[in-house]
């Protein structure tokens, strides 16, 4: 897949052939998705907005991506100064393909790669970010808290506007506290089935 970006200025995203636009960049993200989640969808950017937001205002120096897919959200992490990144994924697919990116990025010795759930890891994490559909981002939220640190940041994606309400009612049960709330539209040739064009994002911390 073509794909090449920035986030603020900051971060540039991009295939294989966007290498010069990416070395560029004061951090910056080569990937290859091999059918992974696409990583120019609007919840990506979304999460990534939100990533560069925490780490300018916190020093993070642990991260766990739930669900991490091709990886960008963990590598990214990474390039933009957090020490060490779990990478966890379901799927083999997943796991292969971060693995060959975090190689392709030269970030091996930070990013540990595991598959499984958000159960198969123990410990607290000064950044969580998770980008999954709504009935599993709902159902994994409570391994979610429990992975952030006292202070911790989490950073939720994969859930349009009109589910915002389910959202923030979960949170509320777990004692998190949205801090800020992106949206951004992502264009369909017809009218999507949830009849929304909007995919949503939120940074929050613990009460």
């Amino acid at each position: 897949m073509l794909f090449g970006y920035r986030i603020d200025g900051v971060l540039a995203v991009g295939a294989p052939r966007w290498r010069a636009l990416v070395a560029r960049a004061p951090a910056g993200v080569l990937l290859r998705t091999a059918r992974t989640f696409p990583a120019s969808h609007a919840t990506t950017r979304l999460c990534l907005r939100l990533m560069l937001q925490t780490l300018r205002a916190h020093r993070c120096r642990t991260l766990v991506d739930v669900g991490c897919g091709s990886g960008i959200l963990a590598l990214a992490g990474v390039k933009l100064g957090v020490d060490r990144a779990v990478a966890l994924d379901i799927t083999p697919r997943a796991v292969v393909t971060c693995r060959r990116n975090a190689e392709l990025n030269r970030v091996t010795d930070q990013v540990l790669l595991v598959r499984g759930s958000a159960q198969a890891i123990a410990g607290r994490f000064d950044l969580v970010v998770a980008n999954l559909p709504l009935p599993v981002l709902t159902e994994v939220m409570a391994d979610l808290v429990r992975l952030s640190g006292d202070g911790g940041s989490v950073v939720l994606s994969g859930f349009q506007d009109v589910d915002r309400a389910v959202v923030e009612a979960a949170m509320e049960r777990l004692g998190l506290t949205g801090r800020t709330w992106l949206r951004a539209d992502l264009t369909f040739c017809e009218l999507p089935p949830s009849g929304s064009f909007t995919w949503m994002a939120v940074l929050a911390r613990r009460k």
